[in-house]
């Protein structure tokens, strides 16, 4: 028994005069007690006498084994309570315990856990929180483990999205309060809720651009023979002479779109009076054979890995963000981690609106074509995107109306700014990278 863990558990009664004070030096107390030699840890849990009703404070030390409770014991514990009577004198009491390890009574025997190899001592391994069960998956259960995801998801997922979506800067001021385990982390939401939105925008966006493209020459490269007046061309069958068969030139095409031709020089890069360090960078040829490529399929190719990499591009373009919303809150106290979860949360809820208004104008042009008003729809999803970032803002850093209204505007135009910017470089490394 002196190889297993043990409990040294210390309940604590305070007077209520006391309480705030006794608190306080019970935190830097349980750091001093866990600094000695064996200690492996400590928690602290309020509770209550049922009888009396009195506060109590219950202190549970982990240790390596007996010995190491013993040494303690003998060597430091008149010292560690010496100072708690020096400080408070006889306005608390303490009762002390000792427990070791046990096990769950509904455990008939003791068995190493199927994932981790941990003793287990109850229904759930204490170390990876499996279910000690070792019995055939059945289908029940697989259900029943479907039914607590949703469960699990229900208790933090929809919470998540009620505020996200109705209460503006809400969710980020419960995240820097400490309010983090009844909401969905962060990062987690911003990447989910940005793959699901592009998974379906790929779905249903078209990718053709324009009509189709006929390829068609009007011009055959021949010669004709023109006849004297009055009499006829001879044919190839009376001379005996196959005409040429007509030819295209690459560089000069006649397109036909809807049915109207138009005379265009195709991918003719013309590099005058473009930068050197450009044409080094990119050479004409490159840009050529880029071009022919993405015209090939009229851009569907190009516009669906445009797509695909916008993600990529917002997790480039949400920190230059919170670096200039750094510089517009100088004097807020916040730090720049803080500043990039308010972008998070933000583009967290744009991603998911959007995913909404998406499917609610699909569903309406399915089900009820030409009944919804689309256009006045997306005037009012876009009015309640800028009047929601604006109380977010109003609301996370606590500044008056107008100096947010000013704020607001300067980073609107430096978020437009930095968006047009790597928009413009997304499109130009999607280009290159085809």
């Amino acid at each position: 028994m002196s190889g297993e863990r043990i409990t040294y558990e210390v309940t604590l009664e305070p007077d209520p005069a006391i309480l705030r004070d006794f608190e306080a030096w019970l935190e830097y107390h349980a750091d001093e007690m866990i600094a000695l030699p064996g200690f492996t840890g400590a928690t602290i849990h309020k509770g209550e006498d049922p009888e009396t009703g009195a506060a109590l404070r219950i202190v549970r030390y982990e240790l390596e084994d007996r010995a190491a409770l013993e040494r303690y014991l003998e060597e430091f514990a008149p010292r560690m309570r010496a100072a708690g009577i020096a400080r408070f004198g006889d306005r608390f009491r303490a009762t002390r315990r000792i427990v070791e390890e046990g096990r769950d009574a509904a455990v008939t025997d003791a068995r190493p856990c199927p994932n981790c190899d941990q003793l287990l001592w109850g229904q759930y391994c204490a170390n990876c929180g499996q279910r000690a069960r070792a019995r055939m998956i059945t289908l029940w259960e697989l259900l029943k483990d479907a039914g607590d995801l949703i469960a699990s998801l229900d208790s933090r997922l929809w919470h998540t999205l009620g505020l996200l979506l109705f209460r503006p800067g809400r969710l980020t001021v419960d995240y820097l309060e400490g309010k983090r385990a009844r909401y969905v982390p962060p990062f987690r939401l911003f990447i989910s809720a940005s793959i699901v939105f592009f998974f379906v925008a790929s779905l249903l966006t078209n990718f053709d651009i324009g009509e189709d493209v006929v390829l068609r020459d009007e011009t055959p490269a021949t010669t004709e023979t023109t006849a004297p007046p009055g009499t006829e061309a001879p044919s190839a069958d009376e001379t005996g002479v196959q005409a040429p068969e007509t030819t295209t030139t690459p560089s000069d095409v006649n397109l036909t779109v809807g049915g109207a031709k138009v005379d265009i020089n195709m991918c003719n890069i013309d590099y005058e009076g473009v930068p050197d360090w450009i044409a080094e960078l990119l050479p004409p040829e490159r840009a050529q054979e880029i071009c022919e490529r993405i015209t090939l399929d009229r851009g569907r190719s190009f516009m669906r890995a445009v797509l695909s990499n916008i993600p990529a591009m917002m997790f480039l373009f949400l920190p230059v963000m919170a670096l200039v919303m750094k510089l517009a809150y100088p004097l807020s106290g916040r730090y720049y981690a803080e500043h990039l979860l308010f972008l998070v949360h933000y583009h967290s809820f744009f991603y998911i609106f959007s995913l909404l208004l998406i499917l609610f104008e699909q569903a309406g042009s399915r089900f009820a074509p030409g009944v919804l008003p689309t256009g006045l729809i997306n005037t009012a999803a876009f009015i309640y995107l800028m009047v929601y970032l604006f109380r977010a803002l109003r609301r996370v850093y606590g500044q008056g109306f107008w100096l947010t209204l000013f704020k607001y505007v300067l980073m609107g135009l430096s978020y437009l700014m930095a968006l047009v910017t790597t928009f413009i470089g997304l499109l130009l490394y999607t280009a290159v990278t085809l």
